[in-house]
């Protein structure tokens, strides 16, 4: 199974198994000023860089208004699958906002939180997803943000996806793949995960930190080359 190219990395971190540890707290800011295009049907570089930066500052808020946006404006994709990766980072964003309303004792804003991510969940089921780049490892034992083996299944991957200190859980992921999956090829490569979401699962028990669980199939990998 061969890589294409994506050039655009999103965002990338591997964190020891660390979620046991105190929530980080993250304040809401102020509703962000719309700082798109509301008429064209391209995602220009300057909104991607602007959705990028805000995922690196963790900025919850204004990812998932931006990535909101765009997704509710764009309707067709293109050889960059932006709109694949706008799913994901719509609702990592929300799951993120969940978490610092639940650690701020929001409970009205996490509430609003966790209708959002359903409603968004739901109407992304049978979509096409494109993963942030990660890296694989033939053995995650306490470590995150990695793709993964999936025990006793060949034709699988998984990655448990958190925040940058590894102290909540945005999401399991596990993608599944129509033929057994052969990784050698990606070793130590920054790589994309993609595929048809399938299925979405919600923690209903909040003293555990994590929020929901996402199953792809029909798999893809790609993979960043450097020239």
């Amino acid at each position: 199974m061969k890589g294409f190219v994506f050039f655009f990395v999103l965002f990338s971190f591997p964190a020891l198994s660390g979620y046991a540890q105190k929530i980080v707290k993250i304040e809401k800011p102020t509703q962000p000023a719309l700082e798109v295009n509301q008429f064209s049907t391209e995602i220009s570089e300057k909104e991607w860089q602007i959705i990028i930066d805000s995922l690196q500052a963790e900025d919850w808020e204004k990812s998932a208004f931006l990535a909101g946006q765009l997704i509710n404006r764009v309707k067709t994709d293109n050889e960059k699958k932006r709109l694949a990766r706008l799913r994901y980072i719509y609702l990592y964003a929300l799951a993120g906002k969940i978490i610092a309303f639940s650690e701020a004792n929001k409970k009205s804003e996490e509430a609003a939180a966790r209708e959002e991510l359903r409603k968004a969940a739901d109407s992304f089921v049978g979509k096409e997803f494109v993963l942030p780049p990660r890296r694989f490892l033939a053995n995650c034992n306490q470590v995150l943000n990695y793709i993964c083996p999936v025990k006793n299944n060949d034709n699988a991957l998984r990655v448990t996806a958190t925040n940058k200190e590894g102290t909540a859980i945005h999401s399991f992921e596990l993608i599944l793949f129509d033929q057994k999956v052969d990784l050698k090829d990606f070793t130590g490569k920054e790589t994309f995960l993609g595929g048809i979401l399938a299925k979405v699962e919600f923690n209903e028990n909040k003293s555990y930190p994590w929020i929901m669980r996402l199953s792809f199939v029909r798999g893809f990998i790609r993979v960043i080359v450097t020239k």
